[in-house]
C-alpha cells in the first residue's frame, strides 16, 4: 500500500471528503494525485495531512510491512475500549480491521484472551460447536505471545473433557487427549464446578465441601447439592431442590439446564413418576440437540 492509498483509506474510515482534508494548507487537486499515487507530498505536506488524520506521519511515510507500529497505535484507543466494555466480538473485529494477520506479543495476547471469552460465552448461551472453535482459536493465539497464557490452555482443556462427554464430535484441534483427561483449573466458575463435580463422583467429599462452602448461593453449588441428596436416596428432597433450581432465573447455562433436566428424570423414576420422566427426558433430548447445533 502507497502513501496515496494510506491516505485515502484513512480519510475514508473518517468519513472525510477530499476538501474536508485538504483544508485550506493543499489544494483537493493536489491531495487528490497524491491519492491516486500520481505524485508523492513533501515532508511539509505529508505532516500537515497526518495531524488532519490524526495518525503519525511515519505511518504514511514507512514502507509496506514496515508500518505495524502505526497501524497498531491506531488501533489500541477503539480495542482498549471494547475491551473495557466487555466487547470481545468487537475487540477481534478491531485487531482484523487494522492489522490483518500481524501481531506482536501484545496483540496475540489480547486475541487469545478475547477469543477464551468468546468462546465461554458461546457455552454460557449453549452453542457448543461455537465455543469449541473458539477454545482452539483462543488456544492457538496463545501460542502466538511470550506472555503467560496456560491459563487459557489448561480452562480450554477442561470444557473440552466436559465436552467429550456430551458428544464426541466435540473435540479440539489444538490439544492431547492426555492433556484433556488430566487438566485442572479452578480460575474459571463452570472449571471448579467440573472439578467439583468429579471430585463428587469418586467420593472426595472433603473438595466437595470446600467447593459448596465458597461458591454458596450459585446455581452450580445448588445441583452439586440436589446431586449429593438424590445419591443419598433422599428422593424427595432432592426433587424440592431440583424444581426451586428450574425456577430459578439464574438458571440459564445450557449444559447445566441439560443436566437438571437428566436429574429431575432419574428422580421421577424412583419415584414411580413414570409420566414426569418421560418428559424430562423428552425435554433434555430436545435441548441436546439444540445445544449441538451448527454454530
Amino acid at each position: 500500500m502507497n502513501v496515496g492509498e494510506k491516505i485515502r483509506n484513512l480519510r475514508l474510515e473518517k468519513l472525510m471528503t477530499q476538501a474536508d482534508l485538504a483544508g485550506d494548507q493543499i489544494t483537493r487537486n493536489m491531495l487528490c494525485t497524491i491519492e491516486r499515487g500520481a505524485a508523492l507530498p513533501s515532508l511539509p505536506t505529508a505532516c500537515y495531512i497526518a495531524s488532519r488524520l490524526n495518525v503519525p506521519v511515519g505511518y504514511l511515510l514507512a514502507e509496506e510491512g514496515d508500518d505495524f507500529a502505526y497501524r497498531k497505535m491506531a488501533a489500541m484507543p477503539n480495542v482498549r475500549r471494547a475491551l473495557l466494555a466487555g466487547d470481545y466480538i468487537g475487540c477481534i473485529a478491531t485487531l482484523n480491521a487494522n492489522l490483518g494477520d500481524s501481531f506482536d506479543d501484545e496483540v496475540a495476547l489480547i486475541r487469545a484472551e478475547c477469543e477464551y471469552h468468546i468462546a465461554k460465552e458461546a457455552f454460557d448461551s449453549g452453542r457448543l460447536r461455537a465455543a469449541a472453535a473458539g477454545f482452539d482459536r483462543a488456544i492457538s493465539a496463545a501460542k502466538n505471545t511470550v506472555y503467560d497464557t496456560a491459563w487459557i490452555r489448561t480452562r480450554a482443556a477442561v470444557y473440552f473433557r466436559y465436552l467429550s462427554l456430551l458428544s464426541p464430535t466435540l473435540t479440539s484441534d489444538m490439544l492431547e487427549t492426555s492433556e484433556i483427561e488430566t487438566a485442572k483449573s479452578v480460575g474459571d466458575d463452570f472449571c471448579s464446578y467440573v472439578l467439583a463435580k468429579e471430585a463428587l463422583d469418586d467420593g472426595r467429599v472433603g473438595e466437595v465441601a470446600a467447593y459448596l462452602s465458597r461458591n454458596e448461593g450459585t446455581v452450580y453449588a445448588a445441583r452439586l447439592k440436589a446431586l449429593s441428596l438424590m445419591r443419598n436416596g433422599e428422593t424427595a428432597a432432592a426433587l424440592g431442590a431440583y424444581e426451586k433450581l428450574l425456577s430459578s432465573d439464574a438458571l440459564n447455562v445450557g449444559v447445566l439446564m441439560y443436566e437438571v433436566f437428566g436429574d429431575m428424570e432419574l428422580c421421577c423414576r424412583q419415584n414411580d413418576d413414570y409420566k414426569r420422566a418421560y418428559e424430562f427426558s423428552s425435554s433434555r433430548m430436545g435441548l441436546l440437540e439444540r445445544l449441538l447445533e451448527e454454530a
